[in-house]
This record gives structure tokens, sequence and C-alpha cells, in this order.
């Protein structure tokens, strides 16, 4: 790791700074949503030369951005529908991010065990995973593979053997979700655009000279004006909702609930990530590492935006069961949960009766009057569906760099390192079948990329900072999330800003 400098020379202007820039300037764009689709807008329309405002009700990525699987994937199961425009921007995308978010997002390999009588056997397997690799081209991840029975099992230890043909294999990534959102928050607000949590938008008045947004200030219970040439509607599961706050009609969304569950990664070792079909229903699942958990996802119900979200009991005894049927030597069982979570996955109403893992994953752009809408996507193509949306708001307001080509093609996020990096060590086992370990300094790379050392450094000039909360978070990165990204609450900092809740959570209640 490099040698600790001073703080970063940029930070975000204090808070009270940004609520008054909001009622004071006319903005060209005002973006309502702080998921990854409004932050990744609000980054293109900046880098293209308009005046930008960007508000949410609550934490940046604190709702569908910070629940999902933690993958930057092409889709391989979407080879399946037929999907295959969406599978090739989506590797398009992920080549993208593993340079222009390099640390924030890595490589990482996949494991697709074969059984006899599967539904995908090896033939299919490996035609689906040569499509896949020729999608991802010029920029694929290497050459896909296949493992031996005996590689398969020292792949997954706990793997059933009986029927075991062998793993098909291929390489795609990963991420921290929520902190990919933040980090395309931050360059946003690096490039100037004016950003805000915590304010939520209670009426949107749209108009041929432009629109007004009554907001509220949730900190401090104030009322505010924000005006701008245009609005885009970035609410994800919850779009319907702000398009009634426009007078807007429509129901876009047809949402379906996500639930992960972690567990202890002793109990559940890989060597990579896995991909399989599931013995209670045959959905496509995932098993995920983290440095020293197993997570187990996930689900895919319908939901109401309206209620709130939390895993079901049903839900978790699913995962558990579809885990121990792939691998019945770890033998899960609810005691070994040690935590879970669910999202929202904001998929487009079909036109037609669909199941929730049949609905498209593409994306969904209006325009009415002044007030656009976008919704639909999925984590890894947030930033294409920010560059088309965005080269059509520069077209139509006459303002900025119109090109098709997006500056952020090329434009590195805040905390990306210099060069693309290579699979964590700890997604590995050892000879003996073991998960290796991840010492802190790696774990502060991967949550802060760049700026790891000046984590590190602020650590240590903070009283008590190097007091170790767990085994791979620092006390003193409390205080860095509330001075450098943002965080307002203790739940912003162990759910988002790190995975305290999920991974130490008596340490997070604390």
């Amino acid at each position: 790791m490099p040698s600790p400098t001073n703080p970063p020379a940029w930070r975000l202007p204090p808070r009270s700074t940004r609520v008054a820039a909001l009622a004071e300037r006319t903005f060209d764009v005002a973006v309502i949503g702080g998921g990854i689709t409004g932050c990744g807008l609000a980054l293109d329309l900046t880098l293209r030369g308009l005046s930008v405002a960007l508000v949410e009700r609550g934490d940046w990525g604190g709702a569908t951005s910070s629940a999902s699987s933690r993958l930057i994937h092409g889709g391989l199961r979407y080879l399946e529908t037929g999907d295959l425009a969406l599978v090739r921007e989506s590797c398009r995308e992920r080549a993208l991010l593993l340079s222009n978010a390099a640390g924030l997002v890595w490589p990482e390999r996949f494991v697709f065990p074969v059984h006899a009588g599967a539904r995908v056997g090896r033939a299919k397997l490996s035609a689906g995973l040569w499509l896949y690799t020729a999608l991802s081209l010029p920029r694929a991840l290497g050459t896909p593979g296949w493992l031996s029975r005996a590689d398969a099992l020292r792949a997954v230890p706990a793997l059933r053997g009986d029927g075991l043909r062998g793993a098909g294999t291929y390489m795609d990534g990963a991420t921290h979700d929520a902190r990919l959102a933040l980090a395309v928050l931050l360059s946003a607000a690096r490039a100037n655009a004016v950003c805000v949590s915590r304010c939520e938008a209670t009426a949107i008045e749209g108009a041929s000279s432009g629109v007004a947004i009554a907001a509220r200030d949730l900190s401090g219970n104030a009322p505010l004006e924000l005006r701008a040439a245009a609005c885009v509607l970035a609410g994800g599961p919850f779009t319907s909702a702000l398009r009634a706050c426009a007078g807007l009609g429509g129901d876009w969304i047809a949402p379906t609930r996500g639930t992960h569950v972690v567990v202890p990664r002793e109990r559940l070792p890989t060597d990579g990530a896995v991909i399989f079909t599931s013995a209670v229903d045959g959905r496509v699942m995932f098993l995920i590492p983290w440095p020293r958990h197993t997570v187990i996802g996930t689900t895919d119900v319908d939901a109401d935006p309206s209620a709130p979200v939390a895993p079901t009991e049903a839900e978790r005894d699913y995962l558990l069961e579809s885990a121990n049927a792939l691998a019945p030597a770890a033998a899960l069982r609810r005691a070994d949960v040690v935590s879970a979570w669910a999202g929202l996955r904001p998929l487009l109403r079909p036109p037609e009766a669909a199941a929730p893992s049949q609905r498209s994953r593409e994306e969904r752009v209006e325009r009415e009057g002044n007030v656009y809408t976008i919704a639909g996507g999925k984590l890894t193509g947030y930033r294409s569906m920010a560059e088309k949306l965005g080269a059509r708001i520069a077209r139509e307001l006459g303002r900025g760099d119109a090109s098709a080509h997006s500056p952020t093609r090329t434009h590195a996020l805040v905390g990306a390192l210099a060069r693309p990096v290579a699979r964590p060590a700890w997604s590995r086992l050892d000879a003996a079948g073991a998960p290796l370990a991840q010492g802190i300094e790696s774990a502060l790379v991967e949550r802060y990329g760049a700026l790891a050392a000046d984590v590190r450094a602020h650590c240590e000039r903070t009283s008590g900072g190097t007091v170790p909360l767990s085994a791979d978070v620092l006390a003193g990165e409390r205080s860095w999330a509330e001075q450098f990204e943002d965080a307002t609450c203790a739940e912003d900092f162990t759910r988002r800003r790190t995975s305290l809740a999920y991974t130490d959570p008596s340490v997070a209640l604390d």
C-alpha cells in the first residue's frame, strides 16, 4: 500500500453550502433520486458541461443500489432469454468499470457445477460460456474452462459429489455496490454537480420555461424550491410514486424483492463465486465470496414498494435449502445465518403477466414536457443508461456536449486505482480447502481504492482511530465517512460505507 499522505485535496462542500445553492441557482437539469442511476446521470451531464442538481430523500445508494448481489457482470443467465444485446452491453460496461473504477471493481472467477441430469449439461453450458465470451470481445476476461470432478470438489469442498460431472469456469466482475454508487456520487460532486441527500422532492411542476420542484430538507425540516430547465425522475422502484409528485400517471414498475443471507465462510468455502440452479425451483442463484463470509442469493418475488423491505423467514429457508442441495456437506441451518438483507429490483412492468425472473432488465425513458423519467436497468449498466439519456438531454436542451460517446467512457471515478487489479486473494482457497485471510491493509484498498492511504493516515491522526472495530474495519473510518463521504448517521456507516451490519451485526448495533 502507498505511504500515508495528507487528506484528499478535494472534499464535498459543507452541506449548508450545498443546500443554499439548490435554492439560489437555476440549473440546467435537476435529477431526483440518488441511487446509482441518478448519480451516474448527474456525473454524465456534469461532464457534458451542464449545471446539475441531484437530490436524494435518503442516503446515497440507500435502497436498490446497496442491496444487490454486488456483481458487475454481463448476465450469463440472460442468454437463455435471448437478451444478447443486454449481455453485450453489460460486458462492455464491466470492462469499462474494471478500468475506470479499478480497485472498487475487481475480476472474480465463477464456477458452474454440472451434475448428471441437470437442465444445463456440459454441452449447453460450454456453448453458453463461449457465446458469453464472444459477446465480451474485444474486452473478454480470458477464455472459459472446464474443471474435472476432482477440481470442482476442490473449488467447492462441500459440493454434492453424487452425479457430479465437473464444472465450467469463467471470469466476471464484483464490487461493493454501495461504495461504487458513492464513488459515482463523489465524482459527480467533484465535477461541480450540487448533490444533497436527505432532501425529498414533494411536488414537481413543469412549465414551458422549466421545472419548479418543491422539496424539504429532511435534516432541518425546512422547505426549499429548486428550479431547472429540465428534471429527471430516477426513483428506481419508487418511480411510480415520484411520477405522481409530478402529476404524471402510469404504473411503470413491477418490483421484485431479492433477499440474500450471509454465512461464515468456513461453513461454505468456495474458490471464487459459484453459479448454480436451485434444486427447489430451478432459478439461477449465486454463492458469492466475501473475505470472512459467503453470501447466498438471491430470491425473486413480487413486492410492494410502499411496504417495508425486509427478508422473510420463508426466503431465508429457501436460500439455505437451495445451498444445501448443492453443497450438502455444509449442512447449513438457520443458526448459521449471520445476517440477511433484501432489496427491490426496479423492473419494468411487462405488457402481459410474466414471472419475476422473466421480466426484462432493460431500461425505459420517456419525456413529458420538461420532465424525463428513467427506470429499469441493472447495476452494471448504469453508465450506459446515463450516457444515452445524457446525450439526449444535452441535444434537446441545446446545451453542453451532446456526443453519443460520453466523457464517462474514460473518466476515472474518485478512488479508482491507476490500473486494473487482480482477483483478490481472499476469494481463493488454500491447498487444504480453507479460505485465505484478508488483512486490514487490503480491506482498506478494496473499500477506498486509491484513497486507502489517506484513510489510514486519517485513522492514525484520530484518537483511537486505529482500534479495530472488526477484523477489517478501523474505528477512525467512522469520522472519515462523516467528513469525506457524506455519512449522516450510524446506518450509513455500518450498511453502506462498510459492511459491518452484515459481517459483524453486534458491532454495528454497538
